[in-house]
């Protein structure tokens, strides 16, 4: 699985510099040709874990090997501008999820969307009448019942969608993603999305654009779900001087 555009190796995972409307032409392309492929969003959180994971060299594999390895993340992009290194935009699962959705799919297109609650995927059907979508919500901790992962995969690939939605959560969406890109049948493309479907779904809103820009969409995050968040962003502001490290080893001060 190649991918056309320049990219920086930053030790943990590779960021393709690719802007929006590349990534969605690139997409497009994929999806005309039939051409299987994956899309990770690496943000902070996913560089703790891959930082600090007994598993690391495993779950890098996953990032090294996605056909689009996007920046998710406007601390990660301040982080790479203090190295010396300029990222034409960044590229956030949520946005991205949104402008396919309301740009680029449409009836010729079939979309399997792997988890979520049933009540998301009806507001998201209202929202897109147009285009087919087919859902699957997973159990809880499926991702190490080696025979529901099978199932999971073989269900996904057996539908032969043109695009899968993993709102998994990470790792277990990129395990899904490079598994389905294993099976010689699967022709679609998967996206690694997070909690992607909760914004399109109106679940959740996204932090208003001046406070994207000024890199503080995470405390926006946090005082709309504190008790899901707070651990997780305490965790990740105290592991960024690890990840500060490791890219320097790779890029330089």
């Amino acid at each position: 699985m190649g991918h056309d555009h320049s990219s920086l190796d930053i030790g943990l995972c590779r960021i393709d510099l690719a802007s929006m409307d590349e990534v969605r032409s690139t997409i497009r392309a994929m999806r005309k040709t039939n051409s299987p492929g994956y899309v990770v969003t690496p943000n902070i959180d996913h560089l703790v874990r891959l930082s600090g994971s007994k598993e690391e060299e495993d779950l890098k594999s996953l990032y090294y090997s996605a056909t689009l390895s996007l920046c998710d993340s406007r601390i990660l992009e301040l982080m790479l501008k203090r190295h010396g290194f300029n990222i034409p935009e960044v590229v956030t699962g949520s946005d991205l999820t949104a402008k396919l959705f309301e740009r680029d799919l449409g009836a010729d297109d079939y979309v399997y969307i792997l988890g979520g609650e049933d009540s998301l995927i009806v507001e998201i059907r209202q929202r897109f009448p147009e285009i087919t979508i087919e859902h699957h919500n997973p159990t809880m901790g499926f991702i190490k019942k080696n025979a529901e992962v099978g199932q999971v995969v073989d269900l996904i690939v057996a539908k032969k969608p043109n695009y899968v939605f993993l709102a998994v959560g990470s790792p277990q969406q990129e395990i899904i993603a490079k598994k389905l890109c294993d099976q010689p049948e699967f022709k679609g493309i998967a996206l690694c999305v997070g909690a992607s479907m909760l914004f399109l779904a109106g679940a959740e809103k996204r932090a208003p654009g001046w406070i994207q820009k000024a890199r503080l969409e995470w405390l926006y995050r946090l005082s709309q779900n504190p008790s899901r968040l707070a651990i997780r962003y305490l965790k990740n502001a105290l592991a960024i001087p690890a990840i500060n490290r490791e890219m320097m080893s790779r890029l330089g001060p």
